[in-house]
């Protein structure tokens, strides 16, 4: 597959393209016939990028259609913040949905996407109510944690510091707090 990735990669792209020009990326459904005629280990590639793609886009219901079909991806906190970014209504979200993903994520890459998922919150108040269990949600993840422990003068850090989940780190993980 190494040899033939350059090639691969740029199949997906022109299709790609191709699928949200048309309309069809909206229907995972569409989309699994659209690459049923590409070789399998296009398929198999463009299955893994399609679930990151509906994750960021916060489609739930093509999210688990890919996930039916054997999706996965290697979750980054960018992906939350985007997810988080594209929340519009209260009805469950990617977020919520992958909760234990979420919670358990290991990235420390995450001072700018926490200040755009604050800024957001913030600038959107008539959706405040709806972001409410995502907000707690990734507070719940101890990196997130220990970023805003460390960064306390920040607002975004005031903002998505868990006290008691801090407290459980100062007496179970001291390591991640340095």
């Amino acid at each position: 597959m190494s040899d033939r990735l350059h090639e691969v990669i740029a199949e997906i792209g022109v299709f790609h393209n191709e699928l949200v020009k048309s309309g069809k990326i909206k229907d995972a459904s569409l989309v699994f016939d659209y690459i049923e005629s590409y070789d399998l280990d296009v398929q198999e590639h463009y299955l893994n990028l399609l679930m990151q793609y509906y994750f960021q886009a916060n489609d739930l219901k093509n999210l688990k259609e890919v996930l039916l079909n054997g999706g996965k991806f290697d979750m980054l906190f960018n992906d939350i913040k985007e997810a988080f970014l594209n929340i519009k209504t209260n009805e469950e979200n990617v977020i919520e949905f992958m909760e234990e993903s979420v919670v358990f994520l290991k990235d420390t890459a995450i001072a700018a996407d926490l200040n755009d998922m604050y800024k957001y919150y913030m600038n959107n108040e008539d959706l405040q109510v709806s972001l409410e269990g995502t907000v707690e949600l990734i507070k719940r993840n101890r990196y997130v944690c220990a970023y805003c422990f460390k960064n306390r003068e920040k607002e975004e850090a005031k903002f998505f510091l868990n006290e008691d989940l801090l407290e459980s780190l100062k007496r179970d993980l001291p390591y991640l707090l340095k």
